[in-house]
This record gives C-alpha cells, sequence and structure tokens, in this order.
C-alpha cells in the first residue's frame, strides 16, 4: 500500500483536511481494535491500517494508548448524536431506552469480536491499577450514569414513568446488568451467554422499575 507523507516536505493542511486524516486514523484503530482487542495490538498495526506514514501519526498520536483514548471520545459523540436523534424521533422515552439496548445487541451480533467493547474492557480491567486510567474509567462511569439518570428524569417530568425507586439508583442498577452481560458475552460467547436473553431480562427488569406508561394509556 502507498503510503502517505513519505516526501521529505508535506503539503500544508486545511483543517477539514487535518480532520478527516484524524478520523482516517481512529477508524483504522477501530478496526484494529476490534479485531485484535487492546492488548495484542501494536501501533505499527494501526499505522499499516492506515496507509500513512509513522511521521504522519506522530502528527496526531504519540502512542497506543493516545489513540484508544481518542477513539473512546470519537465513540462517545458518535453516541450522543445518536441518542439526540433518537430524541427527535421517538414517540416516548421508553422507546428511546429500548432502541439504545437494541441497538447495542445488534451491534454486539453485527460483529463476529463483539466490536470495540472487549478492548474497552480489556484496557479499562486490566489496567486498573495504573491511576490515571482508574481515573478515566471513573469519570466514564459516572458521565454514563449521569446521562441515563438524565434520560430517565425527562420520562419522569412528562409522566410517562411511575419509578419505583430513585432514577440514580436504577441507572446504576442498569448498568451493572449491562456489564455483567458484556462481561459475560466477551467471557463465554455469546451463544452459551444467551446474550438475547439477558439482554430481553435487562428490558423486563427496567420496565418492572419504571413503570412505563403506553401511548395509548395517556
Amino acid at each position: 500500500m502507498k503510503r502517505e507523507g513519505s516526501g521529505e516536505m508535506s503539503p500544508r493542511l486545511t483543517d477539514t483536511q487535518k480532520e478527516r486524516r484524524n478520523l482516517q486514523i481512529l477508524e483504522a484503530a477501530k478496526r484494529v481494535f476490534t479485531e485484535k482487542g487492546y492488548g495484542a495490538a501494536t501501533l505499527k498495526d494501526i499505522i499499516q491500517e492506515t496507509g500513512m506514514s509513522r511521521g504522519w501519526i506522530y502528527l496526531y498520536y504519540q502512542t497506543k494508548e493516545d489513540i484508544f483514548e481518542a477513539l473512546l471520545d470519537y465513540q462517545d459523540a458518535d453516541y450522543e448524536q445518536n441518542v439526540n436523534q433518537l430524541m427527535d424521533s421517538s414517540s416516548s422515552i421508553w422507546e428511546m431506552v429500548t432502541t439504545i439496548y437494541s441497538q447495542q445487541l445488534q451491534e454486539l451480533h453485527r460483529s463476529p469480536h463483539g466490536g470495540l467493547m472487549p478492548a474497552f474492557y480489556e484496557y479499562f480491567l486490566v489496567g486498573w491499577r495504573d491511576e490515571p486510567r482508574r481515573e478515566l474509567l471513573l469519570e466514564r462511569y459516572e458521565k454514563g450514569i449521569a446521562q441515563f439518570a438524565e434520560l430517565l428524569r425527562i420520562g419522569v417530568e412528562r409522566e410517562e414513568f411511575s419509578p419505583v425507586m430513585d432514577i440514580m439508583d436504577i441507572s446504576i442498577l442498569a448498568a451493572s446488568f449491562q456489564e455483567g452481560i458484556m462481561t459475560h458475552y466477551i467471557a463465554i460467547g455469546p451463544e452459551k451467554a444467551n446474550t438475547r436473553m439477558q439482554y430481553e431480562a435487562l428490558m423486563l427488569y427496567l420496565k418492572n422499575l419504571l413503570h412505563p406508561v403506553s401511548i395509548k394509556e395517556t
């Protein structure tokens, strides 16, 4: 594959071109991390997947860890955009919740390696003794809990939910349930773990905690 930026002089890039190249790196990294996981993937693997020279990569990132954390931010932004779109297109918050979890299940079954999630767990759980990594995990955990709780709060304000307990506690329980599903999926595979059944059980659990009001009843 022909490598970009192999000459001594590199053309000055516009902001749009810089962003395009950054996305090219992140998309290549996602393919590598999805296929190999975090530990087995190398910076060299990512460079080869991009088709760029090492020098070009170093203009953006210095380490594999830098790329992975930037990829997580990129995935977060994509997820938030998806949530905003669902907010505009869904008839209720409960419909949004069921769609979000359905999309997660579809993503797991769409990729033979489970997408980026196995690399995510490998990065944070294997590296839990690394203090900066632990702090990042805690930050991401608290952000995720707060975002889901805010979604549930909107449902309560709209009188779509009659929760049986505090919505922040429901958000924490949902996250714990989901983490268990993911670790089972990674450890023993979707068939033995019966991932679809576990997701259906999670939705039934949330339904019993939230008591969503159907559109017809409103």
